[in-house]
């Protein structure tokens, strides 16, 4: 059995499941998702259910699906005409986080399959704590507050929530400290948010891979960003032993050759 970790998939359903099978991911290992699986690419709501009906996989809510819930109607209600959803919060998910693509692959949903979705959405927490060979590792899409570990969001205080999926130790307009981590350890921090493809002074040469600073580990592989075929795409990182598998954007295609 192997405890697995991804995150930011943005929509990219097909590559998902090329990653699982490059791995031999089997029902007796464990998978957990850290946000960001939707918007901008297009299967996002195909990767949500998959979670949703796996026994084996978690899933930590990222940014991208809290402006989902802020947005989609709770009663599961939709609209075909995207101009008649309104206010701040529609315009920033839909049209400037690429979230119509998730929007209209959500409206296909039966209304019972919309609110099943958007009820385990809610379920969800943010970020939870996992001991793997004598290790805690530390999950959350960016940010922490140390006692805020697997709380559903529907339960979570709302400024809360919005801090830990949004500030990052690698953002500077929504910036948490790189020395709020290292002064928890010897926990390890595994997060997204933030593509490793923009980080670290081999940025321009390194291969598709995570990046690492002090006790962080950053996993997004840019999936929400598909220009560089070949050193973008899912990170899969492996907790027993540290490993990373990889599946670019130019590996993927040529599978399906």
């Amino acid at each position: 059995m192997a405890t697995y970790v991804i995150s930011d998939l943005h929509g990219q359903y097909g590559l998902f499941k090329k990653l699982l099978e490059k791995v031999g991911f089997s029902g007796a290992d464990k998978l957990y998702m850290l946000g960001d699986a939707i918007d901008r690419g297009p299967d996002g709501i195909k990767i949500l259910r998959h979670v949703m009906r796996a026994r084996n996989m978690y899933f930590l809510l990222g940014n991208h699906e809290t402006m989902m819930l802020h947005v989609t109607a709770p009663n599961g209600s939709v609209t075909p005409n995207l101009s008649e959803i309104h206010g701040r919060r529609a315009v920033n998910w839909l049209f400037q986080n690429g979230g119509a693509v998730t929007y209209h692959r959500y409206r296909l949903l039966k209304k019972r399959e919309r609110k099943e979705l958007l009820n385990w959405l809610n379920s969800c927490p943010v970020s939870t704590k996992v001991d793997v060979n004598g290790t805690t590792f530390f999950l959350t899409h960016t940010a922490f507050v140390k006692e805020v570990t697997d709380i559903p969001y529907k339960d979570m205080d709302s400024d809360i929530a919005r801090y830990i999926v949004w500030y990052s130790p690698f953002r500077e307009d929504i910036y948490k400290s790189i020395k709020d981590y290292a002064a928890c350890r010897p926990w390890v921090f595994v997060i997204g948010h933030v593509p490793a493809y923009y980080l670290g002074k081999d940025r321009d040469s390194r291969p598709l891979s995570s990046y690492r600073e002090e006790n962080v580990i950053d996993i997004d592989g840019g999936c929400a960003e598909p220009d560089d075929k070949e050193r973008k795409g899912g990170i899969l990182l492996r907790l027993d032993d540290m490993k990373e598998f990889t599946m670019s954007f130019a590996e993927y295609e040529n599978s399906l050759k």
